[in-house]
């Protein structure tokens, strides 16, 4: 499966991408690898998926190279913010309402007219999230994203590193005794992602820990010009979660393929779920799985998360650490192992006590090097993590 480097003109990332019913399918699965435990559930993004196909024409679902970005386009990142456990299949198409109350009052205040998006990261629901917005009300969204897969925080998109402001930073809900969804810019603007971060961790309680995020908006020459980027994502999900779909009827079969693409995958785990230990605070879910390794034998490895998987740990093993991606398989429904994650209610999934296919995914190059390292660094160092070490392993995708 290619994985894109933006430096290198290459024909098949520089075409349409048009989704066809089955390609959306491998898109989702693909995304609940990449989202590193985190980025909406699995289940929230089937509901996705599901809506896409009932409500979009196939010819309609295009998600355009950042190549053909036009210089009089202008793009903002759209989305959800907050706890995965606000958000739910039965309420995730109200999210892209919100999204649409945000884009239309950012309309109304400001100058610069919103006709693009780009997704948030690769996830299953803040990625499917813009495509679901952008192809209902014929909006342009492009293959890009700020991360490769699920990050906790605004500071580890890439999006916060280019030359264009964060501010005007919309949110969008609906608030306790209202019956509407209103959208309100985040005053004062905030200057960065950290800001930023404060400042919505602060309102969002106002709409139930979870609301329609707007921010960042570019142009098309900025967005083609951004030196921080990950391009071409969706597609290489595409394909991967493609892939993924053949083998995942067989354990044996789906280790067997994950064994053999040392290019995206750095160690594979065959493994026992032995328990969760949740700690949310407001906006997060936190917690700890706990996992008992079976191949290789008589490991037990912890995976700390916060909304997303950040570090995991084993006796006498080194710790892997963000922004390598800590993806999770269990078997779940008929179609066989399936990239459940911390939105999709593990502790009540009954998953506790089965088998599950813990994998480490190498992450994009830009995610290594400075300032996102950092970004990962310092989230890593704090609650609940608490971690001070070296960011491991550090192989990557170009």
């Amino acid at each position: 499966m290619p994985l894109y480097s933006r430096e290198e003109p290459n024909e098949e990332r520089d075409a349409l991408r048009i989704y066809s019913d089955e390609d959306m399918q491998d898109l989702l699965f693909g995304l609940g690898m990449s989202a590193s435990g985190g980025g909406g559930g699995y289940h929230i993004g089937q509901a996705l998926v599901d809506a896409i196909i009932a409500e979009v024409h196939p010819s309609q679902r295009v998600l355009y190279p950042v190549s053909q970005a036009k210089d009089d386009e202008f793009a903002a990142m759209a989305g959800g913010i907050g706890a995965p456990s606000a958000i739910t299949p039965g309420n995730i198409t109200k999210f892209a309402e919100y999204c649409i109350v945000a884009i239309n009052k950012y309309n109304v205040d400001n100058e610069n007219q919103i006709n693009a998006l780009v997704p948030v990261e690769a996830g299953p629901v803040n990625a499917l999230l813009a495509m679901y917005v952008g192809w209902t009300h014929g909006i342009k969204v492009f293959d890009c994203d700020g991360a490769g897969r699920a990050v906790p925080s605004l500071t580890n998109l890439a999006y916060d590193y280019n030359d264009y402001p964060i501010a005007p930073l919309y949110l969008a809900g609906v608030k306790p005794g209202e019956l509407h969804p209103t959208a309100a810019e985040v005053l004062p603007p905030p200057k960065n992602g950290a800001d930023a971060e404060a400042k919505i961790r602060d309102n969002l309680p106002v709409y139930g820990n979870a609301a329609g995020l707007l921010c960042w908006g570019q142009t098309g020459t900025q967005l083609r010009n951004s030196e921080f980027l990950v391009d071409g994502q969706m597609d290489a999900m595409r394909q991967f979660g493609s892939e993924l779909r053949k083998v995942r009827g067989s354990s044996i079969e789906l280790l067997a393929y994950l064994q053999s693409r040392p290019d995206l995958v750095a160690q594979v785990f065959a493994t026992k779920l032995k328990s969760i230990e949740t700690d949310p605070r407001p906006g997060y879910d936190d917690g700890t799985l706990i996992f008992e390794s079976i191949d290789p034998p008589n490991i037990e490895l912890r995976i700390k998360y916060e909304n997303e998987n950040m570090i995991m740990t084993a006796p006498e093993l080194p710790a892997i650490t963000a922004p390598n991606g800590l993806a999770m398989l269990f078997p779940y429904g008929p179609d066989g192992l399936t990239p459940l994650n911390n939105g999709d209610d593990l502790p009540n999934a009954g998953v506790i006590g089965g088998p599950a296919v813990v994998v480490v995914l190498k992450e994009r190059c830009v995610l290594y090097n400075r300032p996102l390292s950092t970004s990962f660094s310092n989230v890593l160092r704090n609650e609940p993590f608490n971690y001070d070490g070296p960011l491991q392993p550090t192989d990557c995708v170009a």
